[in-house]
């Protein structure tokens, strides 16, 4: 009985799911005049046809999208290649949401019931009017993580556009939280149109991007080698003497003296000199080894000088990430594990690197030492320049610390 009920349920499931919905009195009809909506076609249009990132080009669309008061949240996902998992490349919500943390958020749709009517090479819409009605829904028919998602969101009804080209997919999520809807047909239309053209305007700056990569490396690495190296050497030349080498007299004292104690004061001093030298000067080429393994060169550098243990998760593949950007995070990172090393007593520090698609990239570091007060306004000038790098990138990022409970750095960046 227990299968033939499960079975019944499946169906009625996917039937309700496939079902256009009908007017009804509970409902609201979300309507925008002919003019509302060109003039909401024109603006997206003009953006996406701009010359911009890819960062800004989505959050642009989102943002005008919300702002014109069409649903009370606005969700963009991108799909990955294999259409097995969606990432929330950026959102958009009203004041009288539910708010929730996106920092690196993506699911698999293979725990998504709704996917099952998507095909991802083809350009769609689906409504549904009452989504909370399916939230009672036994897990094995309705994915707990994904009932979790909704419960937390308090979605009510929804749409669901998607684009794609050959290389692009993408899903338009728009909700509204505190009523049942029914959105026009012209609305429709125009979401659309305004995915289709994300898509290809996705395409259109990848391949963009990777031409302008392919001729601009080589300019980059011939004109800046010489120079950075020659700059290379005078900062060490000078960090060399005005660090061990100004111990060395004193320690050559010592031994004449016998002065025993005051050797191994000097030898310690003299070690701790050189390994902050080494851990300054050991970042490798990253043009040579590629971002990951760079990436993976520093925190084994890391493992050696640190007390304690580290655990490291890294993908199993390279990521192709604009040289600029893959120098400022290896920045932070060593700047993050820096502050790690000198200020929080930790026994344990745990980094990640994930590849959430083929645009975006999370990191994570945690520790366990003794923490910080995040709301202090001495908080030193590291974090405050970690803080302007990832701004500077335009990245979504988040710290977390409390006394005694340790810290986190955590941030998602476009890889273009």
């Amino acid at each position: 009985m227990e299968t033939t009920a499960s079975l019944s349920q499946l169906e009625l499931l996917m039937h309700e799911l496939s079902v256009q919905p009908t007017i009804k009195e509970t409902s609201n009809i979300v309507s925008l005049t002919s003019n509302e909506l060109a003039d909401i076609a024109l603006k997206i249009s003009s953006s996406i046809n701009k010359e911009t990132s890819l960062d800004k080009l989505l959050g642009n669309t989102v943002a005008l999208l919300g702002n014109v008061g069409i649903a009370e949240r606005v969700l963009l996902f991108q799909i990955d290649n294999n259409g097995e998992k969606a990432l929330l490349a950026h959102y958009w919500e009203s004041q009288y949401t539910a708010k929730f943390n996106p920092v690196g958020f993506h699911f698999n749709l293979a725990d998504l019931p709704l996917s099952k009517f998507f095909n991802l090479t083809e350009s769609q819409t689906v409504q549904i009017e009452d989504f909370t009605k399916y939230l009672v829904l036994p897990s094995h028919l309705f994915k707990s993580n994904f009932k979790a998602l909704f419960l937390k969101l308090k979605t009510k009804s929804l749409l669901v556009s998607t684009g794609s080209t050959d290389r692009v997919k993408l899903a338009l999520n728009l909700q509204f939280c505190t009523r049942e809807v029914i959105w026009s047909n012209e609305i429709e239309k125009v979401l659309q149109s305004i995915i289709n053209q994300l898509a290809y305007a996705i395409e259109k700056l990848q391949d963009k991007k990777n031409k302008e990569n392919l001729q601009n490396n080589f300019l980059i690495l011939k004109e800046t080698t010489d120079k950075k190296y020659e700059e290379l050497y005078r900062k060490f030349a000078g960090d060399l003497h005005d660090l061990p080498c100004s111990i060395i007299p004193n320690l050559k004292k010592a031994i004449k003296e016998k002065d025993f104690n005051e050797c191994d004061r000097l030898t310690d001093e003299l070690h701790k000199n050189l390994r902050t030298l080494i851990n300054e000067y050991s970042i490798p080429d990253i043009n040579l080894l590629g971002f990951v393994s760079t990436t993976y060169q520093i925190l084994n550098g890391f493992k050696k000088v640190f007390n304690g243990e580290v655990i490291i998760d890294f993908p199993n593949e390279e990521i192709d990430i604009n040289h600029n950007k893959a120098l400022e995070t290896i920045k932070v990172i060593k700047e993050w594990l820096c502050n790690i090393e000198k200020h929080s007593c930790a026994k344990q520090v745990h980094f990640s690197l994930n590849k959430l698609n083929e645009y975006y990239i999370l990191v994570h570091i945690s520790d366990n030492g003794k923490g910080f007060d995040i709301a202090s306004k001495n908080q030193g000038f590291g974090i405050s320049n970690i803080k302007g790098r990832l701004n500077t990138m335009n990245s979504k990022f988040e710290i977390k610390s409390e006394i005694d409970k340790g810290s986190s750095l955590k941030f998602q960046l476009c890889v273009n």
